[in-house]
């Protein structure tokens, strides 16, 4: 099968938010070692000094292998940003397009989107001064404002990839409160609740990117750019031992990971496969999915990058509503928050 990296233009440049660390970490390391020096690699996070680590060891990799991968070895650069923030999320966008594009110079060729956070405690506030939960603007939120914001400048050919659960995820499940989009009404707010708001607005609003995307591609020259929610499975990631979670509850899940827990190397691997089956059958320029109403450019895969063709697609008038609210939701925040 066709690899992800010889469908990416040879000075490519790609975007890992949430990098610093488990299957961004994966993923940017694996991208940097088979891009050739002429890409660039920014890794996004908070922590600048996990990514300076990622970053030393890729270099040290490349070092140490010799003429095994001579023309290899992307740029690679960390910028920070803090996603519980939105306003955060802005500034980093429009430092990213001025800084690292040099807008109009170069274009986003690949967004990988994994931030994220385990934890069982209630709606806490994303930021001070934030009306968001935490997980919820982690997992849904901030992801959808950095691929609105850096729309504009994503290659004709770009591939979006937000990693959380494209598998489960359910664009009509029955169980969405409606009335209460962002699950800030008493009582509504639950572990399970959040997770499968996030899960279902994901695949709607990536449907409405993929939309605008690519209303016209029978014409020459027409964009295929590529929007995929991803099942990671499993992953025996640092987010196991978050303290955020209770001791008893880390020890158990550290057990049960050691059993059926993948790599995040591993998890990679089969993502970027997953991903880049998915932008050869765009790029090939005939049915864009299997899945029954869905758009061009619009895919889920799972923890073994299989495509899924078992996923229902919204209706215009549930597409408009989760676009209105979540744009309102973010840009309703304080300047600040």
């Amino acid at each position: 099968m066709t690899s992800l990296v010889s469908l990416l233009p040879n000075n490519a440049h790609a975007l890992i938010v949430g990098g610093t660390a488990g299957i961004g970490a994966a993923i940017a390391h694996k991208l940097a070692l088979a891009l050739p020096p002429t890409s660039q690699i920014t890794i996004a996070g908070r922590n600048a000094t996990a990514a300076q680590r990622i970053i030393d060891g890729i270099r040290n990799d490349i070092s140490t292998q010799g003429d095994t991968i001579a023309s290899a070895g992307a740029t690679m650069n960390f910028a920070a940003v803090d996603c519980g923030k939105m306003s955060d999320v802005k500034r980093f966008c429009k430092d990213y397009r001025r800084n690292v594009l040099q807008e109009p110079t170069h274009k986003l060729d690949l967004l990988v989107l994994s931030p994220g956070i385990l934890a069982m405690d209630g709606r806490q506030p994303a930021s001070p001064g934030s009306t968001l939960d935490l997980k919820m603007s982690l997992h849904y939120y901030a992801r959808m404002l950095i691929i609105r914001e850096l729309l504009p400048c994503l290659a004709e050919n770009a591939t979006v990839l937000s990693v959380l659960d494209g598998k489960r995820s359910d664009a009509r499940a029955p169980g969405i409160k409606w009335d209460d989009m962002d699950l800030s009404h008493p009582g509504n707010y639950g572990v399970s609740k959040a997770a499968e708001h996030c899960l279902t607005f994901t695949d709607i609003q990536l449907q409405d990117f993929a939309e605008q995307s690519n209303k016209d591609t029978t014409s020459h020259g027409a964009p295929h750019r590529t929007f995929i929610h991803a099942y990671p499975g499993i992953v025996a990631t640092e987010l196991f031992n978050t303290p955020r979670l209770p001791w008893y509850v880390r020890l158990g899940a550290k057990g049960f990971a050691a059993v059926l827990a993948v790599s995040p190397e591993t998890c990679a691997e089969r993502l970027l496969h997953g991903v880049a089956e998915c932008k050869e059958k765009d790029l090939a320029g005939g049915e864009a999915s299997t899945v029954a109403a869905s758009p061009k450019g619009l895919w889920n895969i799972d923890d073994k990058g299989k495509i899924l063709t078992n996923k229902n697609r919204a209706d215009r008038e549930t597409v408009e509503k989760v676009r209105e609210h979540t744009w309102h939701a973010v840009d309703s925040q304080p300047a600040d928050a």
